[in-house]
């Protein structure tokens, strides 16, 4: 169970597994970690940074670096290994910023990603001996084409907090009229200021990031509710009215509130709040089966 802004003290020395993203508020713990987007979107901020995340991606996260993860409403399914590389610090980067050597890499992390998972979830004879092999590997791959060359600074982590104050009260106060010229007289900053820090560490100004956030928000009661008028909908999310609910709904959807019901209506939803939803085991077989190296399965 993750911790909102605490450590998580691992129970087992390593962890693979697949779930499906919602929102795991800022923590850290003492594994690194490794997640591997076999599905959709999520958003990930590192630090002070916001990362989005799309289907293939893969993103290293070193021990006790604070870092938190949400959805982007869209469907998700995420493979994650944590496991303390002794001696190894990582290169947390997007995968846009690797370079060739690091991207040419690639496969190989998601097979290692793979086997892990298979190794781990069919546990046949000697599973624990393949487990531990496939760890070192992926500890000199580590250490060799991703080491980490910065060091956290005094003013990141003073950047770390405002920027993790700054999403939770969007995730707190999203449904209210909420402005960043509201958020910089409550924490004595000039907006201006703000205005440019913010778009600086996240690549979207304040105001689309709120919109997209409420819109995400959304989703869930349009398909879930059926019952309950766009209108209410709109005005439960913070958009001031249904025009402009519309309008930046169908900007970002390319259709109408109503057209997405239409289409959503008798597809579940996970739920607000959990951190980790269920996983669909038969989905992640498909999606990892072409990165497993069928002469060492042990079934």
């Amino acid at each position: 169970m993750y911790l909102s802004n605490r450590a998580e003290i691992l129970e087992e020395e390593s962890r693979i597994f697949a779930h499906s993203v919602t929102q795991c508020d800022l923590h850290h713990h003492d594994a690194h970690e490794c997640l591997w987007v076999v599905k959709g979107r999520i958003r990930v901020q590192v630090m002070d940074e916001i990362l989005l995340l799309q289907e293939g991606d893969v993103l290293f996260i070193n021990k006790e670096l604070p870092h938190a993860t949400q959805s982007t409403g869209d469907d998700n399914l995420v493979l994650c290994l944590q496991h303390n590389f002794a001696g190894v610090a990582l290169d947390t980067c997007p995968m846009k910023a690797w370079s060739l050597v690091q991207k040419n890499m690639l496969p190989t992390i998601k097979r290692l990603m793979a086997h892990l998972w298979w190794e781990h979830y069919y546990k046949a004879d000697h599973w624990q001996q393949a487990q531990t092999s496939l760890l070192a590997q992926f500890g000199l791959l580590f250490a060799r084409y991703f080491p980490s060359t910065n060091a956290i600074r005094e003013d990141s982590l003073e950047s770390t907090l405002l920027m993790n104050d700054l999403l939770r009260q969007i995730t707190l106060r999203y449904q209210e009229h909420l402005s960043l010229s509201l958020l910089a007289e409550e924490r004595g900053l000039s907006e201006a200021y703000l205005s440019r820090y913010f778009k600086a560490k996240v690549g979207e100004t304040f105001l689309r990031y709120l919109t997209l956030y409420r819109l995400e928000k959304s989703l869930s009661d349009l398909a879930q509710k059926p019952k309950k008028a766009v209108s209410e909908i709109a005005f439960d999310h913070g958009f001031p009215s249904v025009k402009a609910f519309n309008m930046a709904f169908r900007r970002e959807y390319d259709c109408t509130p109503t057209e997405f019901r239409l289409k959503r209506e008798s597809v579940s939803l996970v739920s607000v709040g959990q951190a980790y939803a269920g996983v669909d085991v038969v989905l992640l077989k498909q999606r990892i089966m072409p990165w497993l190296d069928r002469q060492f399965l042990y079934l």
